[in-house]
């Protein structure tokens, strides 16, 4: 018989859903938001050729060369009013001028960015950093890196293209170095309407790229205006070679605590999990975007927290960054913490305007959700695990209180398990203090050799803290 939860593996676990943690007692999942560092933005609209808008899509730090990478959207509105007035489609987003387009920027500190000098394509006002425009236009796109991919397709792009009359679709483009890209087909590899942000993923377990798209509800009526159901959801299709997919699948839709549409969703790995930045779209009032985060553990079946908190926020309606809230692709993880970027704009979705600056903030490492306790004592039991290694470690602060742990063995006559003899909580050294990696000891004995190969639950006691992962 299969367990739907199995043994834990070696290694480090957020403490985000029930598949790590089997049962928890006064504790409450807290998420946490990034910190703006620093508070003024770090990307706006500045050169000649960048239009009107840029918008961050993706950041990676390149830890060879030392130096961090931006790919980010510039939106020229002068050249879009032109490409409408020639009429060549419905919405005039067929064909030169285009208005939109993706650039490349460098920084040695992820704040103060050089944007490149590439000329590889044409623009009005000269001299350029534009590295894809595609055969529309550079609406949508993510891309993903695989450093075991060929040296041409190290880098992989998805974007919609509208190739004639408006009729849309998904192509795969590749690149070996981030700014020279080419189509992989001259036929859309999906068909179809997205020009939401489409998120690729590379699932290793699996060996298939997961793309994450705008869906549209499949069994809709058109009825009574014929125009059946317009809202916005996330729809999902996979590929093990990028250019045979699966039927594509509405895999999320807005449910009672919802706004009626999701714009879309952006998705990373950050460990074992999948997480995505959930775009939450008020179409009907306000014509707002926020995010919200959602997890994973295959990619495909997703949880949120109850409370659906905003992960990142507009601010006042009417100020800056009041209207919408656009996250780049992934975070970036450097040094032992976690940088997010994203871009604030100041108008509503459906009046577009320039101004949009790009921020970014900083969240402790693994710092998505913990699980704090206050005054009353709450507890926590991980699922069972067979010890491999010569140390376990919790990511973890108090706030004036402390934790304390003990090993335990799970037994089939006795369903709470025994405490390992001197591995028990009044052995503990109890943790008061703030780390990401701090090593769990009892007796003064963090060195946990002696309990190599052994079936073993660990269990944790909270009085005014907080933990955010452990590793065994």
């Amino acid at each position: 018989m299969t367990l739907h939860y199995p043994d834990l593996p070696p290694g480090k676990h957020l403490v985000i859903d029930s598949a790590t943690v089997a049962d928890t007692y006064r504790l409450e999942r807290r998420q946490h938001r990034p910190a703006r560092d620093p508070a003024e933005p770090v990307m706006a609209a500045e050169l000649p050729w960048e239009g009107d808008n840029v918008t961050v899509l993706h950041v990676r730090f390149d830890a060879q060369a030392g130096r961090y990478r931006m790919w980010y959207q510039a939106h020229d509105f002068q050249l879009e009013r032109e490409r409408k007035k020639l009429g060549r489609s419905p919405y005039g987003n067929v064909g030169e001028p285009q208005p939109i387009y993706l650039c490349h920027a460098e920084s040695d500190d992820g704040v103060h960015w050089r944007r490149s000098k590439l000329d590889l394509y044409s623009h009005p006002s000269g001299e350029n950093g534009i590295c894809f425009k595609g055969v529309s236009g550079v609406a949508s796109n993510t891309f993903m890196e695989r450093p075991g991919a060929p040296p041409g397709e190290r880098f992989t792009l998805v974007n919609c293209e509208w190739r004639s009359l408006g009729i849309g679709g998904i192509y795969i483009a590749h690149s070996p170095d981030g700014l020279r890209w080419t189509y992989t087909t001259e036929r859309p590899v999906i068909h179809g309407h997205s020009d939401c942000r489409n998120s690729l993923v590379f699932n290793p377990e699996r060996r298939v790229t997961m793309l994450y798209m705008r869906g549209w509800h499949a069994a809709a009526v058109g009825w009574p205006n014929g125009k059946g159901n317009p809202r916005r959801r996330v729809s999902y299709s996979e590929s093990p070679d990028m250019l045979h997919w699966s039927e594509r699948q509405t895999l999320l839709t807005p449910d009672e605590l919802d706004t009626n549409d999701f714009y879309g969703m952006v998705v990373f790995r950050y460990g074992d999990l999948f997480i995505g930045q959930l775009w939450i779209y008020d179409d009907d009032v306000e014509k707002t975007i926020h995010i919200q985060l959602a997890f994973s553990r295959d990619g495909i079946h997703w949880t949120r927290l109850p409370h659906r908190p905003a992960f990142l926020a507009c601010r006042e309606p009417g100020g800056r960054g009041g209207f919408m809230v656009m996250p780049a692709q992934e975070p970036v993880v450097v040094a032992g913490q976690i940088f997010i970027y994203w871009t604030e704009h100041d108008t509503p979705h459906d009046k577009p305007s320039g101004g949009a600056k790009t921020f970014r903030g900083r969240l402790r490492l693994d710092g998505f959700v913990s699980l704090a306790a206050d005054a009353p004592m709450g507890h926590l039991v991980t699922r069972p695990f067979t010890l491999q290694n010569d140390q376990i470690t919790i990511n973890a602060a108090t706030h004036g209180g402390q934790i304390a742990a003990e090993l335990v063995e799970p037994c089939w006559h006795d369903p709470e398990g025994q405490p390992v003899e001197g591995f028990a909580a009044k052995d503990c050294n109890v943790f008061q203090g703030d780390s990401t990696a701090h090593r769990l000891s009892w007796r003064g004995l963090s060195n946990l050799r002696s309990l190599r190969g052994r079936r073993l639950l660990l269990r944790m006691a909270l009085v005014h803290a907080e933990i955010f992962s452990f590793t065994l």
